[in-house]
């Protein structure tokens, strides 16, 4: 990537404004989800896809548990129409070392995926023990970051000016055991979010983030999925990206809660 002199230093201006500590905000949030169809992308054969995707991040004393509920239905060129219902819940640890996990997934009310369990990082080595497939056991990278731990390294990165770098991904939301994620975070100069149905957003820095995910040992430069979000410092997403390939779909932030913080001792 080149970029001019003046445009480095517009970026470097950026994150200097935006360095400093920071803190993932508790928070509920609903994404009203709808298709949109990019030139060059004709093999698709969804007419139309639209729904929600409600998002619970909560700070807890030992570590952040995050819920995650999606319901997105297709129209299809045939006539025919599908439903797809996604839910996910984690707790991680603080420390980046421990997730647990439970990921279900159904289609036209018919139950297609259950994975749960929990992975650990211990020395020189990663491993995730399922509960459901039972006895399943994976081997992962040392180094895999876990969802939460990941964003708290791109929004640091982000600030420093630091707007790439990889890294093994594990959340356990479907079948395969890790990802190989590339992040790149572009920093946001549009328009600011400043309230939604009545909260308000105080001001912060923003960046859009690219997510690419690439299966282990493959060769494709294509990822197999895309995922992008528009993250304040404080880990709140006003916009989602979700690129599946032949479908595509955006989320704009519809409702916002803040929910209190912890006390812990």
């Amino acid at each position: 990537m080149i970029l001019t002199i003046i445009g480095a230093l517009s970026i470097a201006n950026v994150a200097m404004a935006a360095a400093g500590p920071f803190k993932l905000r508790s928070h509920e949030a609903t994404y009203a989800m709808k298709q949109v169809h990019q030139a060059g992308r004709n093999w698709s054969g969804v007419e139309q896809a639209k729904g929600m995707l409600r998002y619970r991040f909560k700070n807890v004393c030992d570590g952040w548990t995050v819920e995650h509920q999606s319901h997105v239905t297709m129209d299809f060129e045939n006539a025919q129409q599908s439903q797809m219902n996604w839910n996910y819940t984690s707790w991680e640890a603080h420390d980046g070392k421990r997730i647990r996990f439970h990921s279900r997934m159904k289609q036209n009310g018919v139950q297609v995926e259950n994975f749960s369990g929990e992975a650990r990082l211990e020395e020189g080595k990663g491993v995730v023990v399922y509960t459901n497939p039972d006895g399943r056991r994976e081997d992962i990278p040392q180094g895999t970051r876990f969802p939460t731990t990941h964003l708290i390294e791109s929004i640091e990165r982000a600030q420093k000016g630091d707007l790439v770098f990889s890294s093994p991904y594990f959340d356990g939301s479907g079948e395969d055991a890790f990802f190989n994620v590339d992040a790149v975070m572009t920093p946001y100069t549009g328009k600011a979010l400043h309230a939604v149905k009545g909260t308000t957003l105080a001001p912060s820095p923003a960046w859009d983030m690219q997510l690419s995910f690439h299966q282990p040992g493959s060769q494709d430069s294509i990822a197999s999925t895309q995922i992008g979000a528009r993250y304040r410092k404080d880990g709140i997403a006003t916009r989602l990206v979700q690129d599946f390939g032949d479908l595509v779909l955006v989320g704009d932030l519809v409702e916002l809660t803040y929910l209190d913080e912890p006390t812990c001792q």
